[in-house]
């Protein structure tokens, strides 16, 4: 994939905000809304074998293979006519990160971290499964989903952290508030 595409990785807790930010940013800014979750869930529902094993990943509350999760990507940014991406809640791991670079060759120009309580993301995560109805949405699989977000997507952001490329934004504040302090990091970043 050529050089002048320019990648933001979107990172936070489940409920944290990310897609609400992202509908924001593509509106403003003109980037292409990759949700790593929505491609996923695309597969699920297009009933393929990939998307029946991706379906018992989720179930579990566990993470998706790095090389399906990395493979779709890649493919939606081959399909669009677009250079700039926000990838939203992904990668959430060490291995997702180092497969993506491996396989896409191309690091993001900056790490949007959404930083939330869990009392504030759990509230959110049921508030959320009863206008969606999520099947990972519930009081079973939420533990789950926030402790494997603590113990494997903060390393990435400590990765990220080092080369400088991390904005930590609290995303407890009401959604136009967080949308300003997005709207001056792109606007400094040229964006």
């Amino acid at each position: 994939m050529p050089d002048e595409i320019k990648i933001v990785f979107v990172l936070g807790g489940p409920g944290s905000g990310k897609g609400t930010q992202c509908s924001k940013i593509v509106e403003n800014f003109g980037f292409t809304h990759l949700s790593a979750g929505d491609l996923l869930q695309a597969e699920v529902k297009s009933g393929s074998e990939k998307g029946k094993m991706i379906d018992e990943f989720k179930k579990e509350g566990k993470i998706v293979p790095s090389e399906v999760t990395v493979e779709l990507l890649q493919k939606a940014m081959q399909n669009s006519p677009n250079k700039k991406f926000l990838i939203d809640g992904f990668p959430r791991n060490e291995e997702n990160r180092i497969v993506f670079e491996e396989i896409v060759n191309i690091e993001p120009v900056l790490v949007l971290f959404f930083d939330c309580s869990e009392e504030e993301l759990i509230r959110r995560i049921l508030s959320r499964n009863q206008l969606k109805g999520r099947n990972d949405d519930n009081m079973e699989t939420i533990p789950k989903r926030l402790k494997v977000y603590m113990e494997s997507t903060m390393p990435v952001i400590d990765y990220y952290s080092s080369k400088g490329k991390v904005v930590k934004i609290d995303s407890q504040r009401p959604i136009e508030e967080v949308f300003l302090e997005i709207k001056d990091v792109f606007a400094k970043l040229e964006l």
